[in-house]
């Protein structure tokens, strides 16, 4: 099942398939909640086409984007963007350790968290993969925001309300229509 949900986002990306690109508002926010500090690391997992991890590296941080359909791979590399280095990595069964870094300042998901089957267990590893005073950074769709017949890619209240239990700090805020999450621990 999970090599014909690969298959499915290659052929999306291979056939031209993008997404929503990044607005103003999203790097307004990201700008205001969570600059790069001096040396910051960001991790982008499903980086896809690259677009906020070269937006990430603009900003100052050295990025690792992942992403695991090796056809938006092969685009995003493309770019050649300074300080952003893909990897193919699926974030729910791949193993951690690949990654070059222990610890991550900055840590974002954009429009994924709804397509991710095991939401507890992929929070906790990334929370396990925060440096003292990092964040989290969720961008989603919200489900009483889209059409019915995309509700199976955004985020009900419930699910956002699951997302940022248990953290010392939740912030959310509007995205231009999109819930932006920053979410962090004591540091």
């Amino acid at each position: 099942m999970e090599h014909v949900r690969c298959e499915q986002w290659d052929a999306h990306y291979a056939g031209g398939g993008r997404f929503r690109e990044l607005g103003p508002a999203e790097r307004r926010l990201l700008a205001e909640h969570v600059p790069a500090p001096a040396g910051g690391l960001a991790l982008d997992i499903g980086c896809g086409l690259g677009e906020l991890a070269r937006h990430l590296a603009g900003s100052g941080y050295r990025v690792d984007a992942v992403d695991w359909s090796e056809a938006a791979l092969t685009e995003a590399r493309r770019s050649d963007a300074a300080g952003v280095t893909y990897r193919r990595l699926d974030i729910e069964r791949d193993g951690l350790d690949e990654l070059p870094y222990g610890a991550y300042d900055l840590i974002t998901i954009r429009l994924v968290w709804a397509f991710v089957r095991d939401r507890t267990r992929v929070l906790n590893r990334l929370r396990e993969r925060l440096r003292p005073g990092g964040a989290l950074c969720v961008i989603t769709p919200v489900a009483d925001a889209v059409p019915d017949d995309r509700r199976g890619i955004a985020l009900g209240e419930r699910e956002i309300g699951l997302l940022r239990a248990g953290w010392t700090s939740a912030d959310r805020y509007d995205a231009d229509g999109l819930a932006l999450l920053i979410l962090r621990d004591r540091s």
